[in-house]
């Protein structure tokens, strides 16, 4: 019997997106000779040793998580580089600022900015006015991804 220097199996993953404190699990499918060493890097900077492992588990993933997956096959016939999966971490941070009030004068167009939010990937932002949700109609329009809303019909304060 002879023996085979490792190969990939299965397709590639590209990217996942992964919730900041779930779990991430990443495969390395490969074929060869036995025994099979596995090692990960991440970012280009191993993560593990040489291992008979084909799984790296990460039990709860953190900003800091994410990169760019790559892990290596060895046996004792030679080493292949397995295809990269890019890990991005979802997550939603925390306003900096609390309720903003702004005076319109009737007639006059208003600019409301949201606060900074720090978020991958960048939040949805839904506006409301005295506790009900703003239905965009022709007096609310977005202006370079932010919302503006013209209170023509309304009395200033």
């Amino acid at each position: 019997l002879s023996e085979v220097a490792p190969y990939l199996q299965g397709g590639e993953r590209g990217q996942q997106v992964v919730l900041e404190g779930n779990r991430l699990v990443l495969t390395c499918p490969a074929g060869g000779s036995w025994p099979l060493q596995y090692r990960w890097t991440l970012n280009n900077t191993n993560i593990t040793d040489w291992t008979p492992q084909y799984r790296l588990s990460v039990p709860s993933l953190q900003r800091a998580d994410a990169g760019l997956y790559q892990c290596m096959v060895r046996n004792r016939m030679g080493a292949v580089i397995h295809r990269r999966t890019e890990v991005h971490v979802a997550f939603l941070g925390n306003f900096t600022s609390g309720e903003q009030r702004k005076t319109a004068t009737q007639g006059r167009a208003v600019i409301i900015s949201p606060p900074p939010l720090a978020s991958f990937p960048q939040p949805l932002v839904t506006w409301y006015k005295d506790g009900h949700k703003i239905i965009p109609n022709n007096r609310l329009f977005y202006v370079a991804g932010q919302r503006e809303e013209n209170y023509s019909n309304l009395n200033g304060k």
